[in-house]
């Protein structure tokens, strides 16, 4: 009885660690390969965040690319 229930929990913990290392390989070639949706609603608000920080950016850029092509030309010095 007692070798029986020696070679169950043996073979149980060999199962559960097989089986752990499985998920743990798929988990990360998934996320390697970015089959993972993964981003959380912070991560999404912080992404959309430097969007935002990044089209304010392109604005201050464009107007002083306008700036210096008006300096350019000598109307504005």
């Amino acid at each position: 009885m007692q070798f029986v229930l020696i070679i169950s929990i043996i073979f149980a913990s060999i199962s559960v660690t097989t089986l752990g290392c499985v998920w743990m390989g798929t988990s990360y070639y998934r996320k390697l390969n970015g089959l993972t949706q993964g981003a959380t609603q912070n991560e999404m608000s912080e992404l959309q965040q430097r969007v935002e920080d990044m089209q304010q950016e392109v604005v201050v850029l464009k107007e002083e690319v306008q700036r210096l092509i008006r300096i350019a030309q000598g109307q504005d010095i």
